[in-house]
């Protein structure tokens, strides 16, 4: 990525989407550059929710190799946070500050050796993503549940991975 520009997600992507290259997908988060927050360190954030403390944010860092590691460390974290429930007191009537009840948050670590190819940076990427798919291809071409990758099942519904 050249430049720092707005990113566009999805939080109601579903199997479907996955396996299409439809633009017609759709989106529901515009994350806008913070700007580099640490040299080397890139962040967005998602301003809808007009409450700061609340902000999801996404954050992407590139470290280049060094005399004591020769691997490039590309780092993404994507944190959601989720804030407190809040009412109004009764005796004063007034709202309190809202306050962050926790993050669910993601974070993504790719070293890659400073001699490998474009070709096999591809190859990791494209497995990555495919970890992301509800189903993938059995050997015979024919779909089914029991070639899926089991990683909607550990995030979702927070199963075990056997």
């Amino acid at each position: 990525m050249s430049a720092i520009a707005n990113i566009l997600t999805s939080g109601i992507a579903d199997s479907a989407s996955l396996k299409t290259t439809s633009a017609t997908i759709g989106y529901d988060k515009t994350w806008v550059p913070q700007g580099f927050i640490l040299p080397g360190v890139a962040k967005w954030v998602d301003r809808s929710g007009g409450i700061p403390i609340g902000y999801p944010s996404l954050t992407v860092s590139n470290r280049l190799p060094t005399k004591a590691s020769r691997l490039f460390k590309v780092t993404v974290k994507l944190t959601l946070p989720t804030l407190e429930q809040t009412s109004a007191s009764t005796a004063s009537g007034i709202q309190p500050a809202p306050t962050k009840a926790y993050d669910c948050s993601a974070i993504m670590e790719f070293l890659l050796p400073e001699r490998s190819t474009s070709a096999e940076r591809l190859a990791l990427y494209c497995h990555v993503m495919s970890l992301f798919a509800t189903t993938i291809s059995a050997s015979d071409g024919a779909p089914t549940d029991a070639t899926g990758t089991p990683m909607a099942g550990l995030i979702v519904n927070l199963d075990q991975p056997y």
